[in-house]
């Protein structure tokens, strides 16, 4: 246990080092798009706000049940260390829990397209990319625990322990806005149906757990490639902060698994998740894709069949082909 407790410190203080500038904060200066009177709840009590301005970096979104705020951060120099990441905070009722939107309902594996068409054919106020499962699905090789909307699509997982990246641990989302988080095999398919889990995503490592660092995962992937990524964090339930993190073009290098726990454990998350990064990793926001995607050809992150979301709102820009 002390190895692996040095190691993670190596890890964290590694990746401390190479980001140790201060970052320059992008956002709206004085009040401007600030959120309108707030119940005490913190959200609207009627009626939508939306604010969007992607040249200071700032986007914030209000109703009767959700509440949402979004921040761009940059490190600009050196050249060598350069980072673009958003931060999103978000305030929800149990009304509207994180859940998985469907290109074509039913089909979770199948029917594939950008992720900001599905994320207008649904009206999805805030979404992130899912664990690219249908690529493992599809090519039948191992999936990991998958369950889609009470549905079990693959039983099939790899043991606690190994180095193959993803580990397929498990995101377990809950039809009340709860999250939990477990090793790859810590629990079967049958289980988590029993314990009432409506979805579940698998990919990993996870990065906290009960307000502790995976002290385990992170040594083994915590000082991986810089890259693009994406990972989903619970305060507590009805409280969430999700990150991207940009990659692979001239403004950003990416960054590795073990920043986006550092900051997840900076915010306060009690859990947290690393989900698919690479050309699938995004931020969507009332139906636009806010991010840059390095390395895709048509600035789209990877076509897909469902996206990871909150919120619905008929302010979103429905699809027209």
């Amino acid at each position: 246990m002390r190895k692996i407790a040095a190691l993670l410190l190596a890890v964290l203080t590694l990746f401390g080092a190479a980001l140790a500038e201060e970052p320059e904060v992008l956002r709206a200066s004085g009040e401007e798009g600030a959120f309108p009177e707030l119940n005490a709840q913190g959200f609207l009590d009627e009626g939508e706000y939306v604010y969007q301005n992607p040249e200071e970096g700032v986007w914030r979104y209000a109703s009767q049940t959700l509440r949402i705020e979004i921040y761009r951060y940059q490190i600009a120099e050196p050249k060598d260390k350069r980072a673009i990441w958003y931060e999103a905070e978000v305030w929800a009722t149990e009304d509207n829990a994180w859940r998985l939107f469907s290109n074509t309902e039913g089909k979770h594996m199948t029917s594939q397209t950008w992720p900001y068409i599905i994320a207008r054919k649904n009206q999805t106020v805030l979404a992130l990319n899912t664990d690219f499962a249908q690529m493992r699905y599809n090519a039948k090789k191992t999936t990991g625990i998958l369950i889609r909307d009470g549905k079990v699509f693959s039983r099939k997982t790899l043991k606690q322990g190994v180095k193959q990246f993803p580990n397929l641990d498990v995101l377990a989302l809950y039809p009340d806005g709860n999250m939990e988080v477990y090793y790859s095999n810590e629990k079967t398919a049958e289980e988590y149906l029993e314990m009432g889990v409506q979805s579940t995503l698998a990919f990993g490592p996870w990065l906290i757990r009960d307000g502790q660092l995976n002290e385990d995962g992170l040594a083994k992937y915590g000082n991986s490639t810089r890259a693009p990524r994406t990972a989903i964090g619970m305060v507590e339930k009805g409280h969430y902060f999700a990150m991207m993190l940009e990659g692979r073009h001239s403004g950003s290098k990416g960054g590795t698994i073990a920043f986006l726990a550092e900051k997840m454990m900076d915010r306060g998350c009690s859990l947290a998740f690393n989900l698919d990064g690479g050309e699938t990793a995004t931020i969507l926001f009332m139906g636009e894709q806010i991010c840059t995607v390095g390395g895709s050809n048509t600035g789209n992150a990877r076509r897909t069949p469902e996206i990871f979301g909150i919120g619905q709102s008929s302010l979103v820009p429905e699809w027209e082909k």
